[in-house]
């Protein structure tokens, strides 16, 4: 159980880093959701889930955040 919670712990930490650098990255680079919905292929309302911490995007969506938003992984999730 409790390395259950602890991963939990982790999965939320990293929720809430993704969520918050992703927006950042996002506007620095002069878009809105609209248009990085997009870039990626996706519905608007997932880029807004993404940034709300409700979902989290795929590796491999990951990587295509990472060359749209011309940043590198750490980036994203640091």
């Amino acid at each position: 159980i409790k390395s259950s919670a602890a991963s939990d712990v982790y999965k939320r930490q990293h929720i809430t880093m993704l969520k918050d650098n992703l927006k950042t990255l996002r506007r620095m680079t002069g878009l809105n959701q609209r248009q990085l919905a997009d870039e990626l292929g996706v519905s608007v309302k997932t880029v807004s889930h993404w940034e709300a911490g409700y979902s989290e995007p795929s590796l491999s969506m990951l990587s295509r955040l990472r060359r749209v938003l011309n940043v590198e992984y750490d980036d994203l999730l640091e």
